[in-house]
């Protein structure tokens, strides 16, 4: 470029040289914010996003948006646990040490301890070995605190093998415990087995409710 007289010495933009506006988004440079690198494995928890919030622009951690079902776990009666008798018309704890998972190692001495507030879906499943006849039945039963709160009798149509589940939905409190408990007309065996399991109990924290 050709001046007339001397030419102007060269000095830096400032923030006051640009008219607040002028520049789009469209003239942004890509290592600003784009698509152009593939996430290809779930975020961290601490990987960020941006959300406008009420018109500010901000920075969030993906652990504060995050959600899934847990705590969640599954145990069931080991072949360590054997097999468990049961009697006539009591009520009786299932002994269950065998673990699937335990997200938030909630699980001991057959005991949920729910380790934070929310409502909670449960199952317990058990497998009597043969012995029952017809009509006779399994009474089974959720405990929260050391007492009943759900009960369902299962019968049995015809002697042999049967298997039985129960499930629920309860609003529970940090600290509450959950147990299965069971009871039947006669004095029955709970089968226990790590190849094929027969008695269980699981749970999950729901969301979105």
């Amino acid at each position: 470029m050709s001046y007339i007289g001397r030419q102007p010495t060269a000095a830096a933009l400032t923030a006051s040289d640009i008219t607040d506006g002028i520049v789009s988004n469209a003239k942004l440079a890509q290592d600003i914010i784009s698509a152009d690198t593939e996430l290809a494995v779930a975020p961290a928890s601490t990987d960020e996003f941006l959300v406008s919030d009420a018109g500010v622009l901000k920075r969030i951690d993906y652990s504060l948006i995050s959600v899934d079902n847990t705590p969640s776990f599954l145990i069931y009666k080991s072949a360590s646990d054997g097999d468990q008798s049961l009697s006539s018309g009591v009520a009786t704890q299932v002994v269950m040490t065998g673990e699937i998972f335990d997200t938030d190692s909630a699980c001991a001495s057959s005991t949920f301890t729910v380790p934070s507030d929310g409502k909670y879906f449960f199952t317990c499943h058990a497998t009597p070995a043969s012995g029952n006849a017809a009509n006779d039945s399994f009474l089974f039963m959720f405990y929260k605190n050391d007492a009943a709160v759900s009960f369902k009798r299962n019968y049995f149509v015809n002697a042999g093998v049967h298997s039985f589940e129960h499930s629920l939905i309860l609003d529970l409190s940090a600290t509450d415990t959950i147990k299965f408990y069971i009871e039947d007309d006669t004095d029955s065996v709970l089968d226990s087995d790590d190849a094929a399991i027969y008695t269980y109990m699981m749970g999950f924290k729901l969301i979105g409710v």
